[in-house]
């Protein structure tokens, strides 16, 4: 855990606690049972969950790949609590991605909905130049059919430093007109998934933008988990 705090300070609040027993997901290791509190990552193949990850975590933990989404299964880095009361994990889990075809596309929504109900956070990524939300709509009313299931997630609308116009500066910075269709994107995305906009987080996982404001919301929605150790 400790190692996880210095890679990316946000997470701080992890020290010192560990999860409510009677909250927690209960997961069986090869030297016994463990109590977890449990994040995980779903969404379109290629939109940028691995890397997202991968930044928040400080390594390498997930494989990515520029060109193809390679997620074929869950993958999942995982830090102990350090409580003397047995074994208690925070888990990152990323899961395999949708929209590459319609026969895998039904495996990954009963692998994602068996994954949401042992987790305690979901984020469903989006990306900010992205135009077609069918999969994504199609997908999200099958895994939160009402206002409960939707507290349990937020969205992540990654690479915002592909919004249009696109800024050819050689230092990334989101222009004024790229904050104008952010912003419009944003309220786009609150209405057609039904979703606040305080639940919504956009980030460029590429340029580390805004990836402590990612940790600090899934912060918030861990903290009702956790107890003092």
């Amino acid at each position: 855990m400790l190692e996880l705090v210095h890679n990316r300070k946000a997470f701080a609040f992890l020290i010192d606690r560990q999860p409510l027993l009677s909250t927690a997901s209960i997961w069986q290791r090869h030297n016994g049972d463990s109590h977890d509190v449990q994040v995980i990552a779903i969404g379109k193949t290629g939109y940028g969950k691995s890397t997202t990850l991968n930044q928040l975590v400080g390594e390498e933990v997930f494989e990515t790949n520029d060109i193809h989404g390679c997620t074929r299964a869950m993958q999942s880095a995982e830090y102990r609590f350090q409580t003397a009361k047995g074994q208690c994990y925070f888990s990152l889990a990323d899961l395999p991605g949708i929209g590459e075809k319609p026969e895998l596309d039904k495996q990954c929504i009963a692998l994602y909905r068996q994954a949401i109900q042992k987790a305690h956070l979901a984020i469903y990524f989006l990306r900010a130049d992205q135009r077609d939300y069918s999969i994504d709509l199609l997908t999200f009313s099958e895994l939160f059919k009402t206002a409960s299931e939707r507290r349990k997630v937020i969205l992540v609308i990654n690479a915002v430093d592909k919004i249009e116009p696109l800024n050819r500066c050689l230092s990334f910075e989101l222009s004024w007109e790229q904050v104008q269709s952010l912003e419009l994107k944003l309220t786009q995305v609150s209405a057609k998934f039904d979703v606040p906009e305080d639940r919504i987080v956009a980030v460029s996982a590429i340029e580390q933008f805004n990836l402590d404001k990612l940790t600090h919301k899934i912060a918030e929605h861990l903290l009702p988990f956790l107890q003092i150790a």
